[in-house]
């Protein structure tokens, strides 16, 4: 395809951030991890996003590693399979693991390294019925396995009687090498670490784009695969430390960021009353207010990332782009310079000027130095959700072309003020529901390719906020002055989802976690355990030093974010909201626990479950970022009948949905051409497939070859839509049939 665009005016700078996060999968009294993403993710996205930029030297972008998906990864992963894996002979000493650290890492590790001849009843929980089991990768994933696609279909027709030794072995080793970037399976890789990654002697790519294996599944397989999943882990550090940007030399091609250390919504632990004014009709519960905690947890995640980069970080993302002015003073303190959050919270802030091309400057309260300001930067939602949710839909190079086309609207002309656009969304959940390109890789080749070509003609420049800021001589970005930027009077307390918090407070569920929180903070403020200094290091283990530091530590854990997401109704976790209520509470249970080891006077407390069984919940929609990756979705086949009618250039879908263009005509295309969903090419019934939320109530129409954003000419029925209900269908698509022009 075409990598030349017309030059319409001055340079755009284009920040790009991935945001990695997962959430703390501990079970604090196990010491084990309960969920695998941190594994799958990081085999499948979290090094080769990074390293893809060894090929395009002249892109920059951002990537957010939370503190909590750091520490696991560090600990669970690499320290504690580091001493029994051999990278030479790919291989893992099982023995000794387990005698060492069994049950201490995720239990799909042990299930690969333990001989399927003896599983006992829990390793098949694991392995098949747990709420988070070997088959639970996307419907997208597993299609492209389908040797993995037939043993899920035997299992769920069978059960597990009815399935053989061989057949377990082979579902467990699956569930690892599923989860390979498709640059591992394809090719031989040398990671950043100098050690090497060969899997092509073990799985074939066919020319349908599909792989199967190349020879039988053994209990050496399964043990090989583990170590091969080690060695991905332990490079994705160094890959980042080895293309980190580092402003005073200005010598490398990615800016590093990291997030408050628990993932709290940061404001809501500041003072959970700022709630109040963007939810002025949500019960709200009792007033949580620790400032310091809020200090904590920033700093905490300085120090962490200190500690694993050498150096503190410039920006920070808050987790969920949660943000309001009384937490501006936390982030200056700690030395952040920038943040970021969605242009829905601009929209609703003071300022002279609301696009979100800017980067804008906000000042602590009664305080206008300019060393004290941080600059906030907004995400431009249409961009940052099309690469989320639309061009899973897409085939990679027309998404490509797509997503450069709606970045150079924003070009400004020669003479005006240079322009920063921010596009920022998760780094790991789209790329395995891209249909039609495998992870996302034709997608991100062909725009870090058309970037490039764009960067030599100075058309659009990728870069950092803090490249923005301080300029980068070396790419002839000059300095942009904080002091220019737009000022923000008063900045909107929200997230980037809804610009609001109440996917995390304001129901009852989540009401009842937030007076959980306040009672066990409350008994720790007056047990006589002091506060720990973030700054200090931790105390040596069994001392009443370090049970007081594992207190507070429980403490914090049970701010994070991740507790409040699941509960309430507005989200719904496909494997259950149980496991995430477990760990909340064992972390309150953990506070009084280790309090009472370290010689404080705590209470004698018992913390019920708060959560329900999800499936009797009336899920309340949740709109924008990140809200569909964590819902039941189901693919809707739309069906449109123009026989007879003549269609200069395309259909176009357009409804009340962002997978529908959000009522913006012309947006979402449907084929002819015998593929998203068309059965016969050439018929004059057009189609595509689209992946909508279970319970969703959609209201849509069609319109017919006219440009994107204008409903003449060919717009259906201007006064009436046509709607659907989705739902769940034993097919596992819901067809829909529509006549153009006829309801």
């Amino acid at each position: 395809m075409n990598d030349i665009y017309p030059k319409t005016g001055k340079t755009l700078y284009l920040n790009i951030i991935w945001h990695q996060h997962q959430p703390l999968y501990l079970d604090p009294e196990s010491d084990q991890l309960q969920g695998p993403w941190v594994r799958t993710h990081g085999t499948k996205d979290y090094y080769d996003m990074a390293a893809i930029l060894e090929k395009y030297p002249n892109i920059h972008f951002t990537v957010n590693l939370t503190s909590s998906l750091l520490s696991q990864l560090q600990t669970y992963y690499i320290e504690r399979l580091e001493p029994f894996v051999d990278v030479k002979t790919n291989r893992v000493n099982a023995k000794k693991y387990f005698a060492k650290y069994g049950g201490k890492t995720d239990p799909w590790i042990d299930l690969a390294l333990k001989p399927t001849a003896q599983f006992n009843d829990q390793d098949y929980r694991y392995l098949l019925t747990n709420v988070w089991n070997a088959f639970g990768v996307s419907e997208i994933i597993i299609s492209r396995f389908p040797e993995y696609k037939s043993l899920r279909e035997k299992y769920s027709q069978v059960g597990k009687d009815g399935l053989s030794e061989q057949e377990i072995r082979e579902i467990k080793f699956w569930f690892f090498l599923a989860s390979f970037d498709p640059d591992f399976l394809n090719h031989p890789q040398k990671l950043v670490t100098g050690v090497s990654i060969n899997l092509t002697d073990i799985i074939q790519k066919n020319t349908d784009g599909t792989y199967t294996l190349k020879g039988k599944i053994t209990e050496e397989s399964c043990n090989r695969i583990i170590a091969e999943t080690y060695k991905v882990l332990a490079a994705i550090i160094p890959i980042h430390k080895r293309l980190m940007y580092h402003p005073n030399t200005h010598k490398g091609q990615i800016e590093v960021l990291t997030t408050p250390y628990y993932h709290p919504i940061l404001p809501l632990i500041y003072d959970s009353d700022l709630a109040k004014l963007s939810q002025p009709n949500d019960p709200m519960p009792s007033r949580f207010h620790y400032p310091k905690d809020a200090e904590v947890q920033v700093a905490k995640a300085v120090n962490k990332f200190k500690q694993t980069f050498g150096t503190k970080p410039t920006g920070m993302w808050p987790g969920e782009g949660s943000i309001a002015h009384d937490v501006i003073p936390v982030f200056a303190r700690q030395g952040i310079k920038w943040i970021a959050t969605d242009q829905k919270i601009l929209e609703r802030s003071k300022t002279g000027a609301n696009p979100c091309f800017y980067p804008y400057a906000v000042f602590p309260e009664n305080d206008s130095s300019i060393k004290n300001a941080v600059v906030i930067v907004f995400r431009e939602t249409e961009l940052s959700d099309k690469i989320g949710f639309v061009y899973k839909n897409y085939q990679g190079e027309d998404a490509a072309d797509d997503f450069i086309r709606g970045v150079l609207r924003y070009v400004s002309k020669d003479g005006e003020q240079d322009r920063l656009l921010t596009v920022i969304l998760d780094g790991e959940n789209a790329w395995e529901w891209y249909r039609y390109d495998n992870d996302g890789k034709t997608f991100q080749n062909a725009l870090y390719r058309k970037l490039s070509k764009l960067f030599e003609t100075r058309q659009v420049v990728t870069t950092t906020v803090t490249e923005y800021i301080n300029g980068n001589p070396r790419r002839n970005i000059p300095a942009h002055p904080v002091e220019t930027f737009p000022k923000i009077e008063w900045l909107y307390p929200g997230s980037w989802i809804n610009a609001n918090y109440d996917t995390w407070i304001g129901e009852d569920e989540e009401n009842r976690a937030w007076e959980y929180l306040l009672t066990a903070r409350k008994d720790i403020e007056v047990s006589g355990i002091i506060q720990p200094d973030p700054k200090k290091p931790t105390p040596r283990e069994n001392t009443k030093a370090w049970y007081a530091y594992r207190a507070w530590e429980s403490m914090y854990a049970a701010e994070g974010s991740d507790w409040f997401w699941w509960y309430g109704t507005n989200q719904n976790a496909p494997a259950g909201d149980k496991p995430f209520d477990r760990a909340y509470i064992t972390h309150l249970q953990n506070i009084y626990k280790y309090a009472k080891l370290a010689g404080g006077k705590m209470p004698k407390r018992e913390f019920e479950p708060i959560t329900f069984d999800s499936s009797q919940k009336t899920i309340r929609q949740a709109q924008g970022t990140m809200a569909q990756s964590q819902q039941d979705l189901v693919t809707v086949v739309f069906q449109c009948d123009a026989r007879g009618m003549y269609v200069r250039k395309s259909l176009y879908i357009v409804g009340n949905h962002e997978e529908l263009g959000s009522w913006i005509p012309n947006k979402v295309r449907l084929y002819n051409d015998g593929t998203h969903g068309d059965e016969v090419a050439d018929d004059s019934i057009w189609a595509i497939e689209i992946q909508l939320p279970v319970g969703a109530e959609i209201e849509y129409k069609y319109t017919n070859s006219g440009a994107m954003g204008n409903w003449n000419p060919g717009e259906e029925f201007p006064s009436i839509n046509r709607k659907i209900k989705v739902e769940q269908k034993e097919t596992g698509k819901m067809l829909v049939k529509d006549r153009l022009g006829t309801l």
